[in-house]
C-alpha cells in the first residue's frame, strides 16, 4: 500500500486545481503543492475542503458510481444489456472474477483510499497551519473532514466486508490510516474498523456541535424557492454526522443506540421539511430529489451527461438503465400500483419509451437550483425507516412508517401488520426511497437477504453471501 497511499495524495493536489485556486501552485519541483502557501490564510482552508467535496462528488465516486449505477446495479434495480454493457452486466451477475470487473473493483478500492488520503492530509494540515484560523473554523473544519473519513471506511466495510457479526467482526478485513506516513498498514479486523469509524462520528459530533451555524438554524434544508448553493446540507454538517451514526450503529447491530440517534433526528424533522407537491408540480423546477429532507449530499456538475447517458428515454433499449420493458417491475414490484406514489409520479414517467424511465437526475432548465446537479446520500426519510426497524413496539414502529408512506402520499399500514409484514414493507421503502441513491444494496446485504426481485425479470433472484463482497483486489494483497 505505500507507493498507492503516496500515489493516492497526488490527487489531492490535483483537486484544488479545479477549485480556481491556481494561485497556490508552485513549479519548482514540478507537480509540488506547496502547503504553506496554500494554508497561508482561512480562503486557503476553505478552497482545500471544497476540493474534498468535489472528490467527494466526482463520477468515480458519489456522483455516480457509488450511487445511481454500480451500487444500484448490484441491487438489480435495472436491467442490464450483456452486449451493450458489459462492464456494468458484469456486476450485475457477480462475476468479480473478470478481468473488467477486478479492473472496477480495483477503481472503487483505489478511489476510497484516496479519498481517506486526501483527508487524512488536510486534518495534518490543520494540525501544522490551523493556528491563523478562529476557533469555530478550525472545529468546523477538523470535524467535517473526520465525519467524511468515517464516512469512507464505512463504505469501504460494506463493500468489502461481510455484514457486520461477532464472529466476522474479528476477520482481517481492510488496511486502516489515520495519517500520511511511509507505513504500510497491516489489514484490520472489522471491529478495529468499526471503532475507529465510530471514534471519529464522536469528535466529529462534539466539535461540529460547538462550531457548525446547522445546530441554531430553524431550518437547514429550505424549501425549493429559497433554496441556494451555500448550504450546508452540502457538508458533512452536524446532522449529518448523526444521521451516519444512526446507519453506522445500525450495520453494527446495535439497535438501541441506532434507535436513540434515529429519533434525535426526527425530533428536529422542521429542519429538513417534507417534501410537498407544490415542489414536484412546476416542471422547470420540480424537486425530484426531494432536496429539503436532504441531510447530506453531492453536487456534481456533470449529471446531465451521465443522464444522457445512462437513462434518458431516446437510448436503445439495450442502453438505458431502467427496469423491465413491459413496465411490470416499476409498476406493480416496486411501487406496488400506487400510481400517485410521489415517488413514482414525478421521478418515473412513461416518455420516448412504452415503458417506465428514471428522470429523478434529469435537469431542468432552471439552473439556478443546484439540486438539479445533486445526489443525495443522507436523507431524513432514511431515519424513519430506521426507527421503524429498531422500533420494539409495533404500534410506534408503525407510526414511523406510516409518517413516511404518508409523505409519499400512498396508504398507511393497517394496525393489525405483523412483524414479519412490517420488515417486508421497511425493503419496499428502501426499493422505493433510494432508488438511484445506492443504498438498497446494503440493505439487502445488512439483512443477509438470499432472494430478491431483479429488474430485468421481474423475478426472484438467488443471491449467495459471497456476491455481496466484493474481492480485495490482488494489486493489494500482492506482496506487501
Amino acid at each position: 500500500m505505500k507507493k498507492k497511499f503516496f500515489k493516492y495524495l497526488l490527487l489531492f493536489s490535483a483537486l484544488f486545481c479545479i477549485t480556481g485556486c491556481n494561485k497556490w501552485l508552485d513549479v519548482k519541483p514540478e507537480d509540488k503543492f506547496i502547503e504553506d502557501q496554500l494554508y497561508s490564510s482561512p480562503q486557503g482552508f476553505a478552497e482545500a475542503m471544497n476540493g474534498l467535496y468535489l472528490y467527494t462528488a466526482s463520477n468515480a465516486m458519489y456522483g455516480r458510481n457509488l450511487t445511481m449505477t454500480t451500487l444500484d446495479v448490484m441491487a438489480q434495480l435495472y436491467s442490464v444489456g450483456n452486449s451493450d454493457q458489459p462492464d456494468l452486466y458484469l456486476m450485475s451477475t457477480y462475476n468479480y472474477e473478470d478481468d473488467k470487473s477486478k479492473k472496477q473493483i480495483e477503481a472503487i478500492w483505489q478511489g476510497m483510499y484516496t479519498g481517506i488520503a486526501n483527508v487524512n492530509k488536510y486534518l495534518q494540515s490543520l494540525d501544522q497551519y490551523g493556528s491563523i484560523l478562529d476557533q469555530q473554523a478550525l472545529k468546523q473544519y477538523k470535524g467535517e473532514a473526520l465525519g467524511l473519513r468515517a464516512f469512507y471506511y464505512f463504505d469501504l466495510m460494506r463493500m468489502f466486508t461481510k455484514p457486520y457479526t461477532s464472529a466476522d467482526s474479528l476477520t482481517q478485513t481492510l488496511p486502516y490510516y489515520d495519517r500520511i506516513g511511509a507505513d504500510i498498514s497491516d489489514f484490520k479486523p472489522s471491529n478495529f474498523i468499526m471503532q475507529k469509524i465510530l471514534a471519529d462520528l464522536s469528535n466529529a459530533e462534539q466539535l461540529l456541535l460547538a462550531s457548525d451555524p446547522v445546530v441554531g438554524q430553524a431550518r437547514v434544508s429550505k424549501p425549493t424557492q429559497e433554496y441556494g448553493r451555500n448550504v450546508r446540507v452540502y457538508r458533512m454538517n452536524y446532522y449529518a454526522v448523526k444521521a451516519l451514526q444512526a446507519r453506522v450503529n445500525l450495520w453494527k447491530g446495535d439497535k438501541a443506540t441506532a434507535l436513540t440517534v434515529a429519533k434525535s433526528m426526527i425530533a428536529v424533522q422542521n429542519k429538513f421539511p417534507w417534501i410537498v407537491q407544490s415542489d414536484l408540480n412546476v416542471s422547470d423546477v420540480s424537486n425530484k430529489i426531494f432536496a429539503t429532507e436532504m441531510i447530506f449530499g453531492a453536487e456534481n456538475s456533470r449529471l446531465p451527461d451521465i443522464f444522457n447517458e445512462y437513462f434518458s428515454p431516446v437510448l436503445f433499449d439495450g442502453k438505458i438503465l431502467a427496469g423491465n420493458t413491459s413496465g411490470t417491475f416499476i409498476n406493480a414490484t416496486v411501487f406496488e400500483n400506487f400510481a400517485n406514489d410521489y415517488r413514482n409520479q414525478y421521478v418515473w414517467k412513461v416518455a420516448g419509451k412504452p415503458y417506465p424511465t428514471f428522470f429523478k437526475y434529469q435537469t431542468t432548465s432552471n439552473t439556478s437550483f443546484n439540486f438539479n446537479f445533486t445526489v443525495p446520500l443522507i436523507k431524513m426519510s432514511e431515519m424513519y425507516l430506521i426507527a421503524a426497524e429498531c422500533e420494539a413496539d409495533m404500534p410506534t414502529a408503525l407510526g414511523y412508517i406510516n409518517t413516511l408512506r404518508t409523505k409519499r402520499n400512498i396508504l398507511e399500514l393497517p394496525s393489525t401488520t405483523t412483524p414479519a409484514q412490517l420488515s417486508t414493507a421497511i425493503m419496499k421503502e428502501y426499493r422505493k426511497e433510494f432508488y438511484g441513491e445506492g443504498q438498497l444494496f446494503y440493505y439487502y446485504k445488512r439483512t443477509k437477504a438470499t432472494s430478491v426481485i431483479a429488474a430485468g425479470s421481474n423475478a426472484a433472484l438467488t443471491i449467495s453471501a459471497a456476491k455481496y463482497v466484493l474481492p480485495v483486489p490482488l494489486s493489494e494483497t500482492a506482496p506487501r
